[in-house]
C-alpha cells in the first residue's frame, strides 16, 4: 500500500536498518573462544578424552528408524512421528528433568546434581538442578552458558560430575560459531571445532548465589533476564520475578498498548472467520481486545492438544527489543517476555546468541495525516510497517509494507 510520506517514517526505517546493520554477525576469534567467559570457570586440557563423535542421540535415532519405515514418506505423518516418539521419551524424568535434555548426573553424598540444557533449537543454555537432601528438594541454577558458545558438553564424559562438594567438571569441545543460520536457505548454523580435549570445571559459589532468594540465580537475572538480583519482584507488581510473564515492566492498559496487544497476540482472520490468510487491513475494538484474543487462544487450545507444561516450559521466552514504553508495558498473554531497550539489547548480546528476537520501533504520529500513527516490525523471517487511523471506536490497522524470507 502507499504509505505516508512523513519524514519520521523514513527516519524510523533508517534506524531499524542502522540496528541491524550494528548487530551483524561476526564471529569471535579462537582465542576469545578459548577464554573462559567467567572467573569462575576453569578449563584444563585433557590427554585421554571422550570424543563428541562417539555421542548417539538415541532420540534422534528412534524417530529417524521409525520414520524411515513409512513409505511413501510426507511431512505431516513425519512430524507425527516425531510428536509421538518425543512426547514418550520426555515423560521419561530424571527426578523432575526430562532424560533428553540431560548431559549427565552425579551424586555426592547427600548431593544430586543433573547438569541439562534446555530445550530452544537455536540457543539452548546449560543449567544445573541440585538437591542437597538425596532428591526431596531441588534447586535450578543457570551455568552462566549455552551450549555451543562456546563448549559443547559431552554426554559420554568418563568424569564424575562432582569434582567435589565446590566444584562440577565435564568435558567438552570448544566450539565457536563461524556461520549464523540464514532463512530460509540455510536455518542451521556452522561451528568450528577448536579444542576437543577440554575439561570444563564451574566453581558452584558463584552459581548458586540467590541474593533475593526469588528462584532465579544471580546469574540469570544478570545475564538472560536483566531483572534485579536484589530486589524478588522487579517491576514491583505483586509477581515474583520467577512466575512473572513480563517482569522487568508492570503491564498498562491504554490505547497503545491495547494497539501493541493486537498486532502481537490479536491473529483477526481467526477472530473474524475470514478465510484469507493475511489481511492487509483491519478493523479493531478497544473495548474488546482483551476478550478477542482470550477467544482465540481458547479456540486454537480447543484445536491442538498442548504439552504439559514442564520446567524446561518455564525457562523459555521470547525477547522483544524497542524502546516504546507503552510496548514493554503490553499484556503477554501467557508469553514470558523480556523486553530490552536497543542499548539493553547490545549489552545481551555479551552473553547471549542474539537469534530469535523482534524489534519494534516506537510507535510514532504520522506528520502529514490527522490521527495516523506508524510502527515498523522487524522479526527473524518477516517485517511489516503498519499505519493504525485512529477512530472513535479503535484503530483502523493497515499493513503498508511486508517483507518475508
Amino acid at each position: 500500500m502507499e504509505l505516508c510520506k512523513c519524514d519520521l517514517l523514513k527516519k524510523s526505517e533508517d534506524s531499524i536498518s542502522a540496528f541491524n546493520a550494528k548487530h551483524e554477525f561476526k564471529a569471535i576469534s579462537k582465542k576469545e573462544a578459548l577464554k573462559p567467559k567467567y572467573d569462575y570457570i576453569s578449563v584444563q586440557y585433557l590427554k585421554k578424552y571422550s570424543k563428541s563423535q562417539d555421542i548417539v542421540d538415541s532420540l534422534e535415532l528412534k524417530i529417524s528408524n521409525e520414520i524411515s519405515k513409512i513409505v511413501p514418506d510426507t511431512a505431516y505423518v513425519s512430524y507425527k512421528i516425531r510428536d509421538s516418539i518425543e512426547r514418550l521419551e520426555y515423560s521419561k524424568k530424571f527426578g523432575d528433568i526430562p532424560k533428553p535434555v540431560i548431559i549427565k548426573t552425579g551424586k555426592l553424598h547427600d548431593a544430586i546434581a543433573i547438569l541439562y540444557h534446555t530445550r530452544n533449537f537455536y540457543h539452548p543454555k546449560y543449567y544445573l538442578r541440585i538437591s542437597y537432601d538425596e532428591g526431596k528438594s531441588w534447586k535450578n541454577y543457570y551455568t552462566g552458558l549455552e551450549k555451543n558458545a562456546n563448549y559443547l558438553f559431552k554426554t559420554n564424559s568418563k568424569y564424575p560430575l562432582w569434582k567435589d562438594k565446590n566444584n562440577i567438571q565435564i568435558e567438552a569441545d570448544i566450539v565457536r560459531m563461524i556461520k549464523e543460520p540464514l532463512f530460509p536457505s540455510n536455518p542451521i548454523p556452522t561451528y568450528e571445532t577448536i579444542k576437543n580435549n577440554a575439561l570444563i570445571t564451574l566453581n558452584l559459589k558463584e552459581i548458586i548465589k540467590d541474593s533475593d532468594d526469588d528462584g532465579i540465580n544471580d546469574l540469570e537475572e544478570k545475564f538472560v533476564y536483566f531483572t534485579n538480583p536484589l530486589s524478588a519482584d522487579t517491576d514491583k507488581d505483586g509477581i515474583m520475578d520467577f512466575d512473572d510473564e513480563n517482569p522487568r515492566y508492570k503491564n498498562l492498559n491504554n490505547d497503545f498498548t491495547r494497539l501493541a496487544e493486537i498486532l502481537r497476540f490479536g491473529d483477526y482472520p481467526l477472530l473474524t472467520n475470514n478465510s484469507t490468510v493475511q489481511m492487509d487491513e483491519f478493523t479493531t475494538d478497544l473495548k474488546t481486545v482483551h476478550e478477542d484474543i482470550q477467544t482465540q487462544v481458547e479456540k486454537q487450545k480447543s484445536e491442538f492438544k498442548p504439552r504439559e507444561r514442564s520446567l524446561l516450559d518455564l525457562l523459555e521466552f521470547k525477547v522483544i527489543v524497542t524502546d516504546d514504553e507503552n510496548i514493554r508495558r503490553m499484556d503477554t498473554y501467557g508469553e514470558k517476555t523480556i523486553f530490552l531497550t536497543s542499548k539493553e539489547y547490545s549489552n545481551y548480546l555479551k552473553y547471549n546468541y542474539g537469534i530469535n528476537y523482534c524489534n519494534y520501533s516506537k510507535i510514532f504520529k504520522c506528520d502529514d495525516q490527522k490521527d495516523t500513527y506508524i510502527l515498523t516490525f522487524d522479526g527473524l523471517i518477516i517485517g511489516e510497517t503498519y499505519i493504525f487511523i485512529k477512530i472513535p471506536e479503535g484503530w483502523i490497522v493497515r499493513i503498508g509494507h511486508r517483507w518475508q524470507a
